[in-house]
């Protein structure tokens, strides 16, 4: 559950950066360091948009590995295609700053990836409930 929080939160930050930042002009130059500046030049919300993308990175790989222990098929291929998801949202955002924030094909590939992801967890969530009911392990 607490994946699908920070996912809605990221999704509104995302929308609200699409929709109202104004991206600075100019190349930034290399990665990593310089996507983060790119993104702070941007204002406050993408910045913490690139912090929050990187911070489910991260949790995606924890769940995978709670996933894991659970032993069941269905709850372990979801958690594996919504961390491909949220990598996937991961590159898009990267390559669309490194684009110079011009390349709305990253752009969507984020939105796509993290509807994705979204629904991956969702689907994780249920199996998970559905076997504690029914009494699989």
């Amino acid at each position: 559950m607490a994946i699908l929080i920070v996912l809605t939160i990221q999704g509104w930050t995302g929308d609200f950066t699409n929709l109202f930042a104004t991206f600075p002009s100019g190349s930034f130059g290399s990665f990593p360091l310089n996507v983060f500046s790119a993104l702070g030049a941007s204002g406050a919300l993408p910045l913490y948009h690139g912090l929050e993308g990187l911070f489910l990175g991260g949790f995606s790989l924890i769940v995978l590995g709670l996933s894991i222990r659970s032993k069941k098929r269905s709850i372990i291929l979801c958690a594996i295609l919504a961390l491909s998801a949220i990598f996937s949202a991961m590159i898009g955002g990267v390559l669309f700053v490194l684009s110079n924030f011009q390349n709305n094909a990253f752009s969507a590939q984020m939105g796509g990836s993290f509807i994705g992801a979204y629904a991956f967890y969702f689907m994780e969530l249920y199996f998970t409930k559905t076997s504690q009911f029914c009494g699989e392990n």
